[in-house]
């Protein structure tokens, strides 16, 4: 994708955002996205704290869907965020000018081992092929400090997720290209020794039902009456008693899970972000 498919994307997204019909899409994922960092980065504690996001293309769009600004000014967190396209790169440092940009592969990360307090990846692991995963998960617990946590929300393989792409397939539409659908016991698995999940939650119930419809819905409420749906809707979703039925139906599925010491011993909370 070329410099200039990435501007008039950012553009027409950005158009969206800022209409009846796609307002309530940008604030769904801004609060879903942020309440799920607040989750995780309470589980480090206070104090000065250093942040890797994974993916800049909601700094790149800004406005609701933004989440490194706002947590930088409102906690002070210190972000360093990456993506893989130089164009998105560029953008997100030009909106969030306090952030370290480098443009890299999570499945190579340019960090020393312990450098974060927190790794953030909103949908970044699902953009792998399945191969990969290992891979990236693998440098997330190298980059993190003992102790630190690993917030990860993936498009997952739900029972509404499979129904949905099977009638894209009956009607001949195709899926966006590069996105993957993983089971959660896969990613689960993968997170192997040294990462010890501490929460878990789904996020996306809103984006499986035909986004035309919900549109056309949503888009029609009050600002205020939808500003205090999509907040019951966010707190549903975190609840622990209703996630044994949502986990069927959401389309995104989240965990944070917390680094811990290696058998032999680890010395990764003397190093720090290059």
């Amino acid at each position: 994708m070329g410099a200039d498919d990435i501007e008039t994307l950012v553009s027409e997204e950005i158009s969206l955002a800022n209409s009846a019909r796609g307002r309530w899409h940008a604030e769904y994922l801004g609060r879903s996205y942020r309440s799920a960092v607040e989750m995780a980065t309470a589980q480090v504690g206070r104090g000065s704290r250093t942040v890797l996001k994974t993916d800049l293309w909601n700094e790149c769009l800004g406005g609701a869907r933004g989440i490194a600004g706002h947590f930088h000014e409102r906690d002070g967190l210190r972000f360093f965020g990456l993506y893989l396209l130089h164009p998105v790169c560029v953008e997100g440092r030009a909106r969030v000018p306090a952030m370290h940009v480098v443009q890299a592969d999570i499945r190579a990360l340019p960090f020393r081992a312990g450098s974060f307090d927190a790794v953030l990846d909103l949908s970044t692991l699902d953009h792998l092929p399945e191969a990969g995963v290992a891979e990236a998960i693998g440098e997330y617990r190298r980059v993190l400090r003992v102790g630190g946590a690993l917030l990860l929300i993936f498009w997952q393989r739900s029972l509404m997720v499979r129904l949905r792409l099977l009638l894209k397939r009956l009607s001949g539409r195709r899926e966006k290209t590069g996105q993957q659908y993983f089971k959660r016991a896969c990613v689960m698995a993968t997170l192997g020794r040294g990462l010890l999940v501490v929460k878990e939650f789904v996020v996306g119930s809103l984006l499986i039902a035909p986004q035309g419809l919900t549109s056309r819905l949503l888009g029609r409420l009050p600002a205020r009456a939808l500003m205090g749906l999509l907040g019951l809707v966010v707190r549903v979703e975190r609840s622990t008693a209703a996630r044994p039925l949502l986990e069927h139906v959401a389309g995104l599925y989240g965990i944070v899970a917390l680094r811990q010491a290696d058998p032999c011993g680890d010395h990764s909370r003397d190093s720090h972000a290059t």
